[in-house]
């Protein structure tokens, strides 16, 4: 989110400049990884809307920077209870007049035959669904704001962000650097903790475990345009077409353990591991025996509505908090970047943010 703000403000005058404690993208960040799900699918309409507006700015940053950010895939919402948010999503999507498909099971395995049918009883079928390389676009928007002069200060950890005496904002560093701008963003995911402390109690810090799994017979197909982007959200597995080196990205989206931001394991456990296969014979059988290629474990910096945090600080003048993404943000950082560059610009924006706003997490 910080580098797509950053990319947005150097299309205007500011002297801007990007701070953050590693090297960049960097690794320890939910947004490092090879891909996430775009998607549009959304059963409230809210983000559904919202996607439709990231999807334009994707768009937009690929052919700025002629870097491929998407490959379309369509996503699959694989459903077992017509009463469900399978169903709220198909009725979202048809509600704003945007395309997709209520599949009764039978027909959703004749159209991807790697699923199994009786393990379910439906599905929605998004065909706006695409892989959005995730690595790949933070660089984008990197090199652009960095070829319009934006200042990159890596391996500089942000301690305190506060007021100046002068009333402009000064932001100190662990190494003993300070430097003062008349506004600030932070948007320092699961870090916001230990920045805000007045937020600690409102936001938590989960480990989510993610694995690459390489097909093992190559008489199933997996790839892109024959199989979607899947999403099981009873189990919370959801996964992605063979992409980086030919293999498959498997996760789950239900929210792991609490950690430390600063203090966790990042190694991916075998009991996870199984549980993927337990899921992939019941579901897509032709993985059963897929052999693991990769592992990485990803930190989720959850709000309790798992709604945003776009609003000002309450203590600190012309700091805005740009966070809370509970592992479904990435996504809309085309759009988030917009927002927050049209607040530090001018403290209003195009988009209603009203969810956004901070009141809602203090008050609880």
């Amino acid at each position: 989110m910080g580098a797509m703000t950053a990319c947005e403000l150097s299309r205007g005058v500011a002297k801007i400049a990007l701070i953050d404690q590693s090297a960049l993208p960097n690794p320890g960040g939910a947004s490092f990884d090879h891909s996430k799900v775009f998607r549009f699918a959304y059963p409230d309409p809210f983000y559904a809307g919202l996607a439709v507006e990231a999807l334009k700015l994707w768009r937009e940053l690929e052919e700025e920077s002629g870097t491929r950010l998407l490959t379309p895939t369509g996503v699959l919402m694989i459903g077992r209870d017509e009463s469900s948010s399978e169903t709220e999503t198909y009725n979202a999507l048809r509600s704003l007049e945007l395309e997709a498909e209520l599949l009764g099971s039978s027909e959703t395995a004749r159209r991807f035959p790697q699923f199994n049918a009786e393990a379910f009883e439906f599905a929605v079928y998004d065909p706006n669904g695409a892989i959005l390389y995730a690595e790949r676009a933070v660089r984008a928007a990197l090199d652009l704001a960095r070829r319009r002069g934006v200042a990159i200060i890596e391996d500089q950890r942000v301690i305190a962000v506060e007021q100046s005496e002068n009333a402009r904002v000064k932001i100190v560093t662990a190494s003993g650097e300070a430097y003062q701008c008349d506004r600030a963003a932070m948007s320092s995911g699961p870090w916001t903790r230990k920045l805000l402390p007045f937020l600690d109690a409102k936001l938590t810090t989960t480990r989510q475990e993610i694995v690459y799994f390489e097909p093992a017979s190559a008489s199933v197909c997996f790839d892109a345009g024959r199989f979607p982007i899947f999403i099981e959200l009873d189990s919370g597995f959801y996964g992605f077409p063979t992409h980086h080196r030919g293999w498959m990205k498997i996760a789950n989206h239900h929210k792991g353990a609490p950690v430390e931001p600063y203090e966790f394991d990042d190694a991916v456990g075998e009991d996870f591991i199984e549980s993927c296969r337990v899921f992939f014979r019941r579901f897509i059988p032709g993985l059963a025996d897929a052999q693991v290629r990769e592992t990485r474990v990803c930190l989720y910096n959850n709000t309790p509505d798992d709604d945003f945090v776009i609003d000002w600080h309450p203590g600190v003048e012309n700091v805005l908090i740009v966070t809370g993404f509970s592992g479904h943000g990435f996504k809309f950082g085309s759009i988030v970047g917009r927002i927050a560059a049209e607040l530090l610009r001018s403290r209003v924006t195009a988009y209603n943010i009203d969810r956004f706003r901070l009141q809602r997490l203090t008050e609880r």
